[in-house]
């Protein structure tokens, strides 16, 4: 296993608000992830990645000269090792998910929301562990790794309904997320985003069972106020979408 003192992550977008953005929102969530460069194209990012060691390419779907499809693919051709994600938007979808399977890691829908954004953060980290060996990180708290996993299960099922800032509650233990998310799944066997998911996913289930609340609301109540992204979520998560599950179980 290979020890380095964070992971390095290279952002490629064409548009330099965004860029700026996602470098900030990146540095703030988990403090693992060092962006060591920003790149308004992938000829350029191409040139990064032959002179500097990269974990992390984050590549925009859209831009000139050459697309983030175009990049993801010569990047899994020439550095299979590193892990791609692609931003893309709702229009470009279809060609995210074929990104994937030709090998991206994952994808971003734009506008990013923050709980987005730690949710990819956390599943790269969790795939990172895999190769790499971060330096030991001590508790500032005190707590054992179990109590703060502990902790941790209990503060999600009581603000299930909140967006949930994992790299903040992170903080407050003193270390980051990656670590967060490593004794977690270790304890319980899965992320802690996909324990947040769960929790959402059984509320909402229990919602449209049970009460005649508009799918909206019931995508509120479980924690999702967009309802296009709880819908979606959901039909991941179910197979059905929210109205189709409620119709099937009222019967």
């Amino acid at each position: 296993m290979i020890k380095i003192d964070h992971y390095n992550v290279l952002i490629v977008d064409d548009e330099y608000m965004l860029r700026e953005s996602l470098q900030r929102r990146i540095s703030e969530a988990d403090e693992s992830f060092k962006i060591m460069s920003l790149c308004e194209e992938g000829r350029a990012a191409l040139r990064v990645l032959e002179k500097e060691s990269v974990q992390v390419v984050f590549t925009d779907i859209r831009m000139p000269e050459m697309d983030g499809l175009e990049l993801a693919k010569k990047i899994h051709e020439r550095y299979p090792e590193i892990l791609t994600v692609i931003l893309t938007g709702y229009a470009d979808f279809e060609y995210a998910q074929e990104a994937i399977r030709q090998g991206v890691f994952d994808y971003l829908l734009k506008p990013v929301s923050d709980e987005k954004l730690t949710a990819v953060l956390e599943k790269l980290s969790v795939r990172l562990q895999q190769d790499y060996e971060l330096p030991g990180e001590d508790t500032l708290s005190g707590l054992s790794a179990e109590e703060i996993v502990s902790r941790t299960e209990y503060y999600i099922r009581e603000h299930f309904r909140e967006e949930i800032d994992f790299g903040l509650l992170a903080e407050e233990y003193g270390f980051s997320l990656a670590y967060l998310s490593r004794i977690f799944t270790k304890s319980r066997g899965e992320s802690p985003v996909r324990y947040l998911t769960g929790i959402r996913m059984k509320e909402a289930k229990r919602l449209l069972e049970t009460t005649d609340e508009p799918i909206a609301r019931v995508g509120e109540l479980s924690g999702y106020p967009d309802q296009f992204y709880f819908s979606r979520n959901f039909r991941k998560e179910t197979g059905e979408n929210p109205t189709k599950y409620r119709k099937s179980r009222r019967h």
